[in-house]
């Protein structure tokens, strides 16, 4: 059967975002309907046949939505539907959608949920990862507006948690907890109005990047105060070669000019990627490109978060900037730095609470943003945190590339820990193969994970079956 549905079934495989994560199951099943996914989980729990969830494919460790011949992957890219509710204050959608098609849904009819900034990302991954977005100074992160899940158990069971039913410790479980008790099969989430943005995208030169992440310190401090502001940045290298710079500046509201942004329009000079223009959400998410496949193209990435400080911003790129100065040809190396307001982890709260344990204090979290074809040509584009990654073709280079980013790692929160700012915060979305995600949020959300875990799988499908992920048995 799969040499004659063999086209059908390499689509299915070459789904996810890095070729790495392109492993070759045994079996691809693809529900439609919670229903069958019941019906899966069931037959593969009693069969004890080891299985993978995939919705987007986004994540770049292999093994986590992929599996190879000696299990069965779960697709739920069938399940990608967007249904906005009669009242219109919450739309039920699909893990297996992309935030694409769920703005096209949403946009026209004037509002948004909180979700992706780049449309071929999948809804599941980042939703229980925990969703870092264009309006997280105003409404937190992705998962801190969910009103409900509609989860299937271990057991087949198919139940719907919120904060306020029987479930409402699954409903918790969820918000930080990952894949540890079930199978989401769709996300109630909390609508909003959304009109124009103010949309900027620069470039500057290579000689630039100091002054660049002095500007970045400055808007993290000043800023990023006003909720209404948002930036992503991103720093490229070829080989030796540094890009320079490049930014996306977001006004959630249509001006001019945004006083937000005073620290990089007050840099000297920079070229513009296109005329600062007002657009809504779709305008941006074309610009900040629509392709999702790869070909060929390999990419791992890790993270990690510490206190905000420009000096050792700085310090951290050299190092970064040390250890890719010898990649192999066909490799290019970003480094993101992500501005993170006090006011996430203040929203999160208030939202009802997640397992995260974030500070309330203004932070940097370092990991990936994929900005694809907008200012990285052929490639993809929370504290202050790092979101940095490396892209290669040659799969032979796959244990050196992943030695080198561990290295990064490591090196990177020396330094931070040596200025007494490293932070133990770990985003899940663009956290590494090794890094231990979960014990991350602190000893008492780590108990909390475990405890709902026990009960909602008491015979711990999900920890002895799942292929990968970031699970409480790896703890």
């Amino acid at each position: 059967m799969r040499r004659r549905y063999g086209e059908v079934y390499k689509d299915f495989e070459d789904i996810n975002y890095s070729a790495a994560c392109r492993l070759s199951a045994a079996c691809i099943v693809s529900p439609k309907n919670a229903q069958e996914v019941s019906t899966a989980i069931k037959i593969l729990s009693e069969a004890g046949t080891k299985f993978a969830v995939r919705s987007g494919g986004h994540n770049y460790i292999p093994g986590f939505g992929s599996i190879d011949e000696g299990g069965v992957l779960i697709s739920l890219s069938s399940l990608n539907s967007t249904e906005l509710s009669e009242d219109k204050k919450t739309a039920k959608i699909g893990p297996g959608s992309r935030w694409q098609a769920v703005y096209e849904a949403l946009v026209p009819e004037g509002l948004v949920v909180i979700g992706g900034r780049v449309g071929p990302v999948g809804v599941g991954g980042l939703m229980l990862g925990g969703g870092l977005n264009y309006f997280a100074t105003q409404r937190g992160l992705a998962f801190d507006n969910v009103k409900s899940y509609e989860v299937v158990l271990a057991d087949g069971s198919i139940v719907t948690a919120s904060a306020d039913n029987e479930y409402s410790d699954l409903y918790k479980g969820l918000r930080g907890g990952a894949s540890n008790f079930g199978i989401v099969t769709s996300y109630e989430l909390y609508t909003y109005p959304v009109g124009d943005f103010y949309v900027d995208a620069r470039a500057y030169n290579p000689n630039q990047t100091s002054d660049f992440l002095h500007a970045f310190g400055k808007y993290q401090d000043e800023g990023q105060s006003d909720p209404l502001s948002s930036v992503t940045a991103d720093i490229r290298i070829v080989q030796l070669l540094e890009t320079g710079p490049t930014i996306l500046l977001l006004y959630n509201k249509p001006v001019q000019q945004a006083q937000a942004f005073d620290a990089f329009y007050s840099l000297e000079s920079y070229q513009p990627i296109l005329p600062a223009f007002n657009g809504s959400l779709l305008d941006i998410l074309a610009l900040t490109g629509s392709r999702f496949s790869t070909g060929e193209v390999r990419t791992y990435g890790e993270t990690f978060s510490h206190k905000a400080d420009v000096d050792l911003m700085i310090e951290l790129y050299d190092i970064f900037t040390e250890e890719t100065k010898n990649l192999p040809a066909d490799a290019s190396a970003v480094w993101v730095p992500n501005a993170i307001p006090a006011s996430v982890a203040t929203l999160g709260k208030q939202h009802g609470g997640n397992l995260l344990g974030l500070e309330e204090i203004p932070q940097q979290c370092e990991s990936p943003i994929h900005f694809h074809d907008l200012f990285l040509a052929g490639t993809d584009n929370v504290p202050l945190g790092y979101e940095w990654y490396i892209t290669w073709t040659d799969p032979t280079q796959d244990t050196a590339i992943l030695d080198l980013s561990q290295r990064i790692t490591q090196r990177c929160t020396e330094a931070a820990k040596a200025k007494d700012l490293l932070l133990p915060y770990l985003f899940m979305n663009t956290a590494g193969k090794t890094q231990k995600v979960l014990a991350s949020y602190g000893a008492e959300n780590v108990e909390f994970i475990k405890t709902t875990a026990a009960k909602y799988d008491p015979e711990q499908a999900f920890q002895k079956l799942q292929n990968g992920g970031f699970l409480i048995r790896d703890l």
